[in-house]
């Protein structure tokens, strides 16, 4: 079972599963951040996600596009 926002940052990556978000449009987007500091909520929550994803559907994940964001992979 996936938490509230899990789910809210699934939706939002399904929204265009090719295309990479940067790490500020999720967290403005799925967390409502307006300034954007040093957090790794979205890291954490988005390896959560990634964990949970593997286990119920194989090769479905959350892929870490490094220094950008976020995009989803569906093989």
């Amino acid at each position: 079972m996936l938490a509230s926002k899990e789910y809210e940052l699934l939706l939002k990556l399904m929204t265009d599963p090719t295309r990479v978000f940067t790490k500020e449009q999720l967290l403005r987007d799925v967390w409502g951040f307006r300034s954007l500091g040093r957090t790794r909520t979205l890291d954490s929550h988005a390896s959560r996600l990634r964990r949970k994803l593997s286990a119920a559907v194989p090769g479905a994940y959350v892929v870490n596009v490094w220094g950008v964001g976020y995009r989803l992979l569906d093989r």
